[in-house]
């Protein structure tokens, strides 16, 4: 029985394929989308973990990348969040960020992103999914957009429609933002 892990995917690559940059991607590919979905764990953060002698985790996330998702939410594209990690901190950065939906402790990625689709009346097709690592793979094959930053996993980095320039937790999340929101802004 598979835990979603992803260790399917592991392995599963072409050599030498690179994603566009983001800030490449035609605007119209772009200004079409409703909804990004965003992993919490090496795209909104850098993937490191402090764990405080009494078993406390820590994690940082970028204030650039949250003024992006004001901007972007107030451009009137709607953020959620599709992580593995339990409820606590990812809930509440996006309680702070005013997320549109949160799914945390999401095993089953693909699953998950069907369901929360469902749930936000979107068609996959104006969805956006952003990932690192293998357990991501899955939902970035369903939605209409995918992207990763440079640190991504080879597997991630193969099926990815676009890469960004700047990494997990230091302006990745922002730099993909402030993509869409241009590109809405100059659509016919």
């Amino acid at each position: 029985m598979s835990q979603h892990t992803g260790v399917e995917h592991l392995g599963q690559y072409r050599a030498g394929r690179v994603p566009r940059p983001i800030r490449e991607v035609e605007r119209a590919t772009l200004a079409q989308l409703d909804v990004i979905f965003l992993d919490c764990d090496g795209v909104m953060t850098d993937a490191r973990v402090w764990v405080s002698p009494d078993g406390v985790e820590h994690k940082s996330f970028s204030v650039v990348d949250g003024h992006g998702i004001a901007m972007l939410r107030e451009s009137g594209v709607r953020v959620a969040m599709l992580t593995r990690s339990p409820a606590g901190i990812p809930n509440a950065r996006a309680r702070k960020l005013n997320f549109d939906a949160v799914h945390t402790g999401v095993l089953d990625k693909a699953a998950g992103l069907r369901d929360a689709l469902s749930i936000l009346g979107v068609d996959a097709a104006r969805a956006a999914y952003m990932g690192d690592d293998l357990p991501d793979v899955g939902a970035m094959r369903i939605a209409g957009f995918s992207i990763t930053v440079p640190t991504g996993r080879p597997e991630v980095l193969n099926i990815a429609d676009a890469v960004t320039s700047a990494h997990a937790g230091s302006g990745a999340v922002r730099e993909v933002c402030d993509a869409i929101i241009l590109a809405r802004r100059h659509r016919p």
